[in-house]
């Protein structure tokens, strides 16, 4: 099976180096020329990733192709492309939803959409799924956990969700910088800080949905530190603010969607 990538940006770059060093995926992978640094160093570290110079003929020659563009260039990307019915087509794009990419590159029927993480470089993180499709289930499970949804709806949940990454990151920072403020040294605080939410994330792994609602509960010891601070940010909304956010992304994923149905 041939993969081809229209555009090479980092979470392609993520895929196709999840794929060669932790799923020892073999097959050929042809990629943009999008990119060029990016994608030269890829063909340069893996002999089976081949630079392709015109995205029409890494359409032709490819089984599977991953559009992996901004969401702006998605429609002018694929307009000028001819599709077999052969083919499978994974969009990476935010807020464009089947039924428009399937409009774009018809006579393709098989059409997918995809929220891979940045993780997936190390076979770790989610990568979200629409519709189940259990061969493409099957090619990102090798490489992270594949949770897929046939309701379009539901997948717009997930692709709410994925944008906490850039608050959990700042968090992380602020906690760091917090000791440093307190004359802690930056490698320090920053070991201390990392090891702390790496290994906390891994403890949510597995859990089952009731379980996750009373983790925070037993960490609760009445008058206890865990107590103090996490009833600071209940009380100064930063729950509701959470939540909030999530919402606030989801209408915009939505409106996407309506606003292209």
């Amino acid at each position: 099976m041939i993969v081809g990538f229209l555009g090479t940006g980092a979470i392609s770059e993520a895929i196709i180096r999840g794929l060669c060093d932790k799923a020892n995926y073999s097959d050929r992978i042809l990629i943009s020329k999008r990119s060029p640094g990016r994608s030269a160093k890829l063909a340069h570290d893996y002999d089976h990733v081949e630079v392709v110079a015109e995205n029409a003929s890494l359409v032709e020659k490819s089984d599977w192709v991953i559009v992996a563009v901004l969401p702006g260039q998605v429609e002018a990307t694929l307009a000028k492309l001819t599709f077999r019915s052969d083919q499978k087509v994974i969009s990476l794009a935010a807020g464009i939803p089947l039924a428009r990419l399937s409009e774009w590159v018809f006579p393709c029927t098989n059409v997918s959409r995809a929220i891979p993480m940045p993780p997936i470089e190390f076979g770790m993180g989610p990568v979200a799924l629409c519709p189940q499709d259990p061969s493409i289930e099957a090619l990102f499970g090798r490489i992270g956990t594949a949770v897929s949804v046939s309701d379009e709806e539901q997948f717009n949940l997930f692709g709410a969700a994925s944008a906490v990454m850039a608050d959990y990151f700042d968090q992380v920072a602020t906690v760091s910088s917090w000791m440093e403020s307190h004359a802690m040294e930056p490698d320090t605080a920053a070991r201390y800080t990392t090891s702390l939410y790496h290994a906390l994330a891994s403890l949510t792994l597995g859990q089952a949905p009731e379980d996750l609602q009373s983790m925070s509960a037993e960490c609760l010891t009445p008058g206890g530190l865990n107590e103090q601070f996490l009833t600071t940010c209940t009380d100064s909304g930063s729950r509701d603010t959470l939540k909030a956010g999530l919402d606030d992304v989801l209408a915009r994923l939505e409106s996407n969607t309506d606003s292209t149905s």
